[in-house]
This record gives structure tokens, C-alpha cells and sequence, in this order.
């Protein structure tokens, strides 16, 4: 009786060793599939929702907002702060001096470029096209700093790794980063190489001084420099997927 008592347990534990156990995903594949959601939400806006032409900016805009809701409980699960995703101006200073000798570099090239074809444009609207595209640009730095590139980061670069392992895999985050953001205005290839670079120098800053409100003005300012010196046939009006091939078509 004592053996066979002995031996019970050991059944009733190989027994549920042996039950089919609820299939579970890991954080880190939870953390690829919502960055997955988020490029694919503008992928299909751009290319399957906006040509629809609904009728309504609303209906339009829910993919959108319906990705920011996950994005935003996505923070709230995590424990992410504004001030830990830049919203706050802690960091201002570091990343506006980061950012400065690029962005010069950048408009100057600019402005250049407008010189020489000829195709500078700037009006008494400039200012205020600066600053719509400035929240513009917030926010589309805020979907790539505060949700995509910080989970990419934290997909690749592992807690245990090294210093150097770690150097090396937040640079591919940075990398990976700046591909998707590209990515996500094609087929306009002129305005994907310039996001692309763009994305990498606005994450590298990032990575380094993570406040968003010195990447909006920067983004504002790069875009609106660039649409005001470069002739049209160069962006081709900023349009991306669907718009863009109808646009190219006129």
C-alpha cells in the first residue's frame, strides 16, 4: 500500500507533463506583432482604404485610431510614462543639439538644390505650413520612436547580452526602424530615400535623447524646407500608395 501510494504521485505528474498544454506567446512575440499591426494599419490605409474614398474622413481615419488605442494600452500595460516616451522637455536641450548641425546641413543642401532648378517657393504661408507639419510630425515620431523602435529594441537587445551585443543589436533596431518608416511611403521613391535617412539620423537621436518634441520640430522643419525648394517633379507632391501611382498618372 505505501508503494503504490509512492507511486501515485508520480503518475498524476507524468500525466500532466503528458496533457496538451494551452499554446501561450512569448512577450517578445507579442511585442513583433504589434509592430507588425501598426505598418500593416498604414499599409492598408494607404493602399486599400484611402481609394476607397469612403467619404468620410472618419471612417478613413479608424484603422488609424484604432491601431493609436493599441498603442496606447500598449504603454499602459508596460508602464510607460509620457516622460519616459518624450512628451515632457526633459532632454530638449541634448537632442535640439544633436539634431542642429544635420538639420542645417540638410536645409542648406536643400535650399541649394531649390536654387539651382530654380524651384524655390517660399510664401508668407511657410510659417504656418511649419507648424501644421510640425504635429504632423510629432506624431508620426511618436509611432516610430515611442512604439515601434522601442519595441524593436526591446525584441532584439537582450538584457543579458553584452555591452558590445548590445551596441550591435541596438543598431539594427535603429536600422530596421528607419526600413519600415520607408517603407510605409512607398512607392514614392524619392520621398522613401529621404525618410530613410532622415529616420536614421531622428532615431539615432532618439536612442540617445529621447524627446519627441525637439523630432516634431525637426520633422516639421525638414518637410516644409523640402516642399517649399524642391520642384514637384522630384517628391511628386509627398503622395504615397494608391495616390502616389494616380498622382504619377496625371
Amino acid at each position: 500500500m505505501r508503494v503504490l501510494k509512492e507511486i501515485q504521485p508520480v503518475e498524476e505528474q507524468a500525466a500532466r507533463i503528458s496533457a496538451p498544454q494551452p499554446a501561450q506567446l512569448s512577450l517578445r512575440a507579442v511585442t513583433a506583432l504589434e509592430v507588425v499591426s501598426v505598418v500593416m494599419t498604414v499599409l492598408i490605409t494607404a493602399w486599400v482604404i484611402m481609394p476607397l474614398r469612403l467619404g468620410s474622413r472618419w471612417l478613413e481615419s479608424l484603422p488609424g485610431l484604432l491601431a493609436l488605442m493599441m498603442m496606447i494600452n500598449s504603454h499602459r500595460v508596460r508602464g510607460e510614462t509620457p516622460r519616459e516616451l518624450g512628451f515632457t522637455a526633459r532632454h530638449f536641450g541634448r537632442a535640439v543639439g544633436l539634431l542642429i548641425g544635420p538639420m542645417i546641413t540638410v536645409v542648406m543642401i536643400a535650399l541649394a538644390l531649390g536654387y539651382s532648378l530654380r524651384s524655390l517657393h517660399f510664401t508668407s504661408h511657410f510659417l504656418v505650413s511649419f507648424a501644421g507639419r510640425s504635429v504632423w510630425g510629432l506624431l508620426q515620431q511618436y509611432v516610430l520612436q515611442a512604439f515601434i523602435y522601442r519595441r524593436l529594441k526591446s525584441v532584439l537587445v537582450a538584457e543579458s547580452a553584452s555591452e558590445t551585443g548590445r551596441v550591435t543589436r541596438t543598431r539594427l533596431a535603429i536600422v530596421i526602424a528607419a526600413l519600415l518608416f520607408a517603407l510605409v511611403h512607398a512607392p514614392n521613391l524619392p520621398l522613401m530615400a529621404l525618410t530613410l535617412v532622415s529616420a536614421l539620423l531622428w532615431t539615432w537621436v532618439y536612442d540617445r535623447a529621447p524627446n519627441l518634441l525637439a523630432l516634431g520640430l525637426s520633422h516639421g522643419l525638414l518637410s516644409a524646407v523640402t516642399a517649399a525648394s524642391l520642384p514637384d517633379w522630384v517628391i511628386k507632391g509627398m503622395t504615397i500608395g494608391v495616390r502616389h501611382l494616380v498622382y504619377q498618372a496625371f
